[in-house]
């Protein structure tokens, strides 16, 4: 289904992971995807990325820049308006972990939490939201967290991040909507990515057990949810929170489950 033909998407840290999926099936669909990556290290991963969107038959640009960094931020956006003319549509995806017990977690982790998932997150949005309300058209994704909703220890700077990300998701999306530019907010459960590679397999059983869908959700999934947001099909939605979680945020027992974890 190619619903997202003659648009540009924008997603960010999609040289892997997740975000590898979501430019793939933004492509499929019919999109120009700008594969964003951080560091010149990363840059084979995002050609692998571009590599799968062409053979899939859809197009894509790789861009280096470091979301965390305004400047770097700025000269990315401008390279695609000179280069595209446009974004339709960006996917806030960037993020990482700094796991560790709130009476021992060093402010560094604080900060670079604060810096990629809210800092980098507005830096990104006010790039390119005022072209965006010029055109009367534009679609901004946020990737959360259900750990937003659902308390993890060892997880302070994380769940605080993501939560302030749907706060940020809710006002904007109120500010903007006469503009006819829609802001949307996604909190995953557990997904296979880079970020979870180190997680025992203790650990993921647990978690399947505490999941009433009884597993973990497939990147393929997430990534159409992203498609289904960023095309007309999603155009009465706005300032909401999907929550893709299997149904473990839904279920009381979960909430008692991590927190006997503590």
């Amino acid at each position: 289904m190619k619903d997202l033909h003659d648009r540009v998407a924008l997603v960010t840290g999609a040289s892997r992971g997740l975000g590898r999926y979501m430019a793939r099936e933004l492509a499929a669909r019919g999109a120009h995807v700008v594969i964003n990556h951080r560091v010149e290290e990363t840059r084979p991963l995002a050609e692998q990325t571009l590599q799968l969107i062409e053979s899939d038959g859809g197009q894509g640009t790789i861009i280096r820049a470091d979301v965390t960094v305004p400047a770097e931020v700025t000269a990315m956006v401008n390279q695609v308006y000179k280069s595209l003319r446009r974004i339709d549509i960006l996917v806030n995806n960037a993020g990482a972990t700094r796991d560790d017990f709130f009476l021992m977690m060093r402010p560094e982790s604080w900060h670079a939490l604060m810096e990629v998932h809210l800092d980098a997150v507005y830096t990104c949005s006010k790039a390119v939201i005022r072209r965006m309300c010029a055109a009367k058209q534009g679609v901004i994704i946020n990737i959360g967290s259900g750990s937003a909703l659902v308390a993890m220890p060892g997880q302070v700077n994380y769940s605080a991040t993501k939560a302030g990300l749907l706060g940020f998701t809710r006002s904007l999306a109120r500010e903007v909507a006469d503009k006819n530019v829609r802001v949307m907010h996604i909190a995953p459960g557990f997904f296979k990515s880079d970020m979870t590679e180190l997680l025992t397999q203790e650990f993921i059983d647990e978690t399947y057990e505490a999941t009433p869908l009884g597993r973990w959700g497939l990147p393929e999934e997430l990534a159409d949810i992203v498609a289904f947001l960023a095309s007309d099909d999603a155009s009465y939605l706005t300032g909401q929170s999907i929550v893709v979680d299997g149904g473990r945020g839904a279920i009381e027992a979960d909430v008692g489950f991590w927190t006997s974890r503590a």
